[in-house]
């Protein structure tokens, strides 16, 4: 017994400001096992039981990742305190001093914890508002352009607060770089250009995300997330398209979902002079009602638009709230009247032209 205590009190490493000793690194070694184990033995709670957590993938990936951060931090704590280390003394190292700027282990520590604390309040608020909207509610767009103002204020405290443990005057900070913000405001007016419109969009909701919007008659597509300075657009061929938020309130924007879900649209078709106009107008009606995203109220109706050259022309007008895949309806009710059309006799025509041929020797 004598021989093994000896043994476990040997040092292994012994320097000016630290020694230890082989029990001392035995216990480090059990710590960090034991911290292991637990790690793994909430992970697999986390992961598996989504009865009780009702999470999905990516905040169980967060509620992980602080899972880990906690433990890591408790198993250095114990480890110090095994080793017998000045956790003061180590935390006090500085890393960086270059005259009134210094850098120390405590300032990283306080920058990650600071750091950890936010996004821990993002994910509760983001989670609470995910969970609060309703997938039918059209003011979901609403909800999450409020978290995105709410994410940005709650990032500006946190920079002030860790500014301020290091004892940075934010007013002479700002002071110190307002000729330098101004220099640069000239070259990239541009860019807070688009943050001051991020602003005023998130702020007075005339854009929101899920709306079906169109841009200068070029892009149309739907909003799937706005950023303070970028928003991403999907169009209909599903493609993803970064446009900048001075877009939206530099030029025409169309809101086909700004003021309801429901949007009218309309399909032209012509048939041949001498057709039964009454019953082209209930053939019409007929293939918007068979259509199940057409909506029933208000009802599909029918103009009977122009003598044209060659064609008596109408156009069928309908509601429907899938507006971002209006092409594909339209092109459901083309084959419908199409085929109306032909069980029932009436010619869809197509331009004629008389050439007349004169001989003049």
């Amino acid at each position: 017994m004598n021989e093994l205590k000896a043994f476990l009190e040997q040092s292994i490493v012994n320097t000016n400001s630290f020694s230890f000793s082989v029990k001392q690194i035995i216990l480090s070694a059990i710590v960090l096992c034991v911290g292991f184990i637990i790690y793994k033995i909430l992970v697999r709670i986390v992961s598996g039981n989504k009865s009780i957590f009702n999470l999905n993938k990516n905040e169980k990936k967060r509620i992980v990742r602080l899972i880990q951060f906690i433990i890591l931090l408790i198993a250095f704590n114990l480890i110090f305190e095994v080793l017998h280390v000045n956790i003061s003394k180590v935390l006090r190292y500085e890393l960086v001093n270059a005259g009134k700027i210094t850098i120390s282990i405590y300032t990283l520590l306080i920058l990650l914890i600071t750091v950890l604390i936010t996004k821990v309040i993002i994910f509760v608020l983001e989670t609470l508002v995910s969970r609060s909207i309703d997938p039918e509610n059209t003011e979901k767009g609403k909800s999450r352009s409020i978290f995105q103002i709410t994410k940005y204020l709650v990032w500006i405290l946190a920079i002030t607060f860790f500014l301020d443990s290091l004892g940075f005057s934010i007013t002479f900070l700002i002071a110190s770089l307002s000729a330098l913000l101004v220099g640069l405001g000239l070259g990239i007016q541009g860019f807070f250009n688009d943050i001051i419109s991020g602003i005023v969009i998130l702020f007075d909701h005339s854009i929101k995300v899920g709306d079906v919007v169109e841009i200068q008659g070029e892009v149309i597509g739907k909003v799937d997330e706005i950023k303070l300075r970028t928003s991403k657009i999907i169009t209909r061929n599903d493609v993803v398209i970064i446009i900048p938020n001075s877009s939206f309130t530099s030029e025409n924007v169309i809101n086909w979902s700004h003021n309801s879900k429901k949007t009218r649209f309309g399909v032209k078709v012509g048939v041949a002079y001498g057709s039964n106009v009454e019953l082209v107008k209930t053939i019409l009606i007929q293939a918007c009602k068979e259509h199940n995203e057409i909506n029933s109220e208000p009802e599909p109706f029918v103009f009977f638009s122009n003598f044209g050259e060659s064609s008596l022309d109408f156009e069928v007008m309908f509601y429907t709230e899938n507006s971002f895949r209006v092409e594909m309806i339209k092109s459901d009710l083309r084959f419908k009247i199409n085929q109306k059309f032909a069980d029932n006799g009436i010619t869809i025509p197509f331009p004629q032209r008389d050439i007349h041929m004169y001989n003049h020797s």
